[in-house]
């Protein structure tokens, strides 16, 4: 994680990664038909879709952690988020456009501004044949637009604003399942059931600025590690969320079970657990710069695996374990990405601007001390 308002923490790329892998580890798998493949299903790669809640959550700590007893100006954190976000964005979305032969439908011009705007995800269009991850950068964008109220809701009131905001999308959900018998999709594709892990995030990045959390011992890291997979397995094993996912479709099946009521806020506890452990963790991590360059990469590896592994596709490696696809996948992703940050993100990057001052409290306090 490096930004021009905080300081930089090494293992927060070593996670980003983590989401990145997870993510490009399960698309592999489903696209390569790993749901009729007869063989040994990893719970962690079947739900390797939490890795997108896993950068929700981190997503939230980092902003936390960067205006912590701060005043953010909202403009320049916006065009900070800009910078960030829309370079790669226009790029992939435009290169999956274009990259169509001719005939393309009429809507394709509206479809592709929609699939910019941060409202995208709404419509579940067509993000083109590389974007089919593209609508969470939508509900990212959505919590960005939030996040100065979150902020200044955080520095007055400390969490209690936050839990009680998550206690009524919670509600929310219930009555939706109550009526329509599912909200699976709401939980998933939605800001209605993503901000529980922005939130639980950024209350975990306050609290680990606060001081509050002492988990250097390495149980902690390992422990929490240890249940996502027990959980993944249990629910796996339960078959509480698959049913028979379409031709095509590249996330979680609609799962009638109430299960997803809760289960943003299941994930985000164990992840806002995770992040601190894993960031306090005594042990020394082998390869830790390898991890955290590509950490670096990660949101390029977001971008681009779609592609890549639709490239592996075309070669028909039928006969070859999907596993054993999604790491040749990562593998090859990894420069593609490095080159797409150095070329398209980096220049964009390096034009991001300070957004945060010390709050009019914290500098009467650094006086007093003073």
């Amino acid at each position: 994680m490096q930004s021009k308002n905080t300081g930089y923490i090494e293992r927060l790329d070593h996670l980003r990664f983590l989401a990145a892998a997870l993510v490009l580890l399960f698309h592999s798998w489903l696209m390569m038909g790993g749901p009729s493949h007869a063989g040994l299903r990893i719970p962690l790669i079947v739900q390797g879709h939490v890795g997108v809640q896993l950068f929700m959550v981190i997503s939230g700590f980092i902003l936390a952690v960067i205006s912590h007893g701060k005043e953010i100006d909202p403009l320049r954190f916006y065009w900070n988020r800009a910078l960030r976000i829309y370079p790669l964005l226009v790029f992939v979305a435009a290169l999956g456009y274009f990259s169509t032969p001719d005939g393309r439908p009429a809507s394709s011009v509206a479809d592709f501004l929609i699939a910019l705007s941060p409202i995208s995800n709404l419509s579940r269009l067509n993000y083109g044949p590389f974007g089919g991850q593209l609508w969470t950068i939508a509900v990212e964008l959505q919590f960005y637009l939030l996040f100065p109220l979150f902020h200044s809701m955080l520095a007055r009131r400390g969490p209690r604003y936050h839990l009680s905001l998550i206690a009524l999308l919670i509600v929310l959900r219930a009555a939706v399942f109550q009526i329509n018998g599912t909200v699976a999709d709401m939980s998933y594709y939605s800001i209605f059931g993503a901000l529980d892990a922005f939130l639980a995030g950024q209350i975990c990045g306050w609290l680990y600025r606060e001081g509050r959390f002492h988990l250097k011992n390495p149980i902690w890291a390992v422990g929490t590690f240890a249940a996502l997979n027990a959980l993944l397995w249990l629910v796996f094993r339960g078959n509480f969320f698959i049913v028979a996912p379409p031709s095509g479709y590249t996330g979680p099946a609609t799962s009638p079970s109430p299960l997803w009521i809760i289960w943003p806020d299941i994930l985000a506890i164990i992840f806002a657990i995770m992040i601190p452990a894993y960031i306090q963790c005594t042990l020394k991590i082998p390869l830790s710069k390898l991890w955290s360059t590509c950490g670096r990469y990660s949101y390029s590896i977001y971008l681009w695996h779609i592609l890549v592994i639709t490239v592996i596709q075309s070669l028909h490696p039928a006969t070859i374990s999907p596993y054993v696809v999604g790491v040749i996948a990562l593998l090859a992703t990894i420069p593609l990405a490095a080159a797409s940050y150095h070329l398209i993100e980096r220049p964009f990057l390096e034009r991001r601007v300070v957004y945060t001052a010390l709050s009019v409290a914290a500098t009467q306090k650094l006086s007093a001390a003073e």
